[in-house]
């Protein structure tokens, strides 16, 4: 018996120790698959006091600027509580610092370009074109000199490229933002996120554009000889839309892109987003079943 409680000591104390230290994939549930933004920001607030090195302390800080950063997205968008976004995206953006500052990481730079974004947007339309730019050498940052290719940063650059005016006031593009988001939504994590908002931010995007087949088929061409040509990931995937030319095929649709209107392609990428979320559905969450509704109307207003 003594052997028995002996050995179950052992195996108690040695669980304890594997989950002592620091568990990313912890944070990442809470965050991506709980939405449970309060649970993770208390854990890592824990996981800060004692980080194995620098590497896992900047892990650590930049999962507190995402959080931070989502936990400061529910208070309300209007002028009573403009002071208290600012302080929760300053306070993002200083966490975000902070990580890059211990050791560069492309999520580090990820999560300080959302959070100066948000503080443009929250101070108003200049000082948002007046955070572009610095957005922008961010993310370019992550995507060429770390290679990341990273989901979220394509979805960055293509709000960035849609928002912004064009030349000579500022490098607004609609092409270029289009390009971008079908990146981003060739990169995107289809295990653990549903990804609606990238779906129904493309589809917006296509609509809005109204490109009819023969138009895009000439396009997709230029578009093909563009890619090809480049090398830098952020100028390369402005071309991304034709990286095939009238070939162009994409994972929501059964025909080549060419062949069909952007209006077209938008109903599709709809459609295949809702059949995404019913085929979820032990695993959405509330925000999920907005998301689906608002697919809803947007399929009804355009068909």
């Amino acid at each position: 018996m003594k052997k028995i409680l002996l050995f179950a000591m052992l195996i108690f104390l040695t669980l304890n120790m594997a989950f002592a230290g620091f568990n990313p994939e912890y944070s990442d549930y809470q965050f991506y698959i709980k939405h449970e933004y309060q649970v993770d920001w208390d854990y890592l607030v824990e996981a800060l006091k004692s980080p194995a090195d620098d590497q896992e302390k900047a892990a650590i800080l930049w999962r507190m600027a995402r959080t931070r950063l989502t936990i400061t997205d529910s208070i309300p968008d209007d002028s009573s509580h403009k002071e208290a976004r600012l302080a929760g995206y300053g306070e993002a953006e200083k966490l975000a610092q902070q990580s890059v500052d211990t050791y560069e990481t492309a999520n580090g730079y990820h999560w300080l370009s959302s959070s100066i974004g948000r503080i443009g947007q929250v101070n108003g339309p200049l000082n948002s074109l007046g955070k572009a730019k610095p957005m922008l050498g961010l993310i370019e940052k992550i995507q060429n000199e770390f290679k990341a290719d990273m989901s979220d940063a394509w979805y960055v650059l293509g709000i960035l490229y849609k928002s912004l005016p064009g030349a000579p006031i500022s490098f607004g593009n609609n092409n270029f933002a289009i390009s971008y988001m079908k990146r981003c939504l060739d990169t995107q994590d289809t295990v653990n996120r549903s990804n609606l908002e990238n779906f129904i931010e493309t589809a917006e995007q296509l609509y809005e554009r109204n490109w009819n087949a023969s138009k895009r088929s000439k396009e997709f061409e230029k578009m093909e000889e563009k890619y090809n040509k480049e090398s830098v990931p952020s100028e390369k995937m402005k071309y991304y839309e034709g990286k095939e030319g009238k070939d162009t095929m994409a994972f929501y649709c059964s025909v080549p892109l060419a062949t069909i209107s952007d209006r077209q392609e938008a109903v599709t990428i709809l459609r295949y987003a809702l059949a995404v979320y019913e085929s979820r559905a032990a695993y959405n969450l509330e925000s999920d079943h907005e998301k689906a509704e608002e697919i809803r109307t947007l399929l009804n207003e355009i068909t």
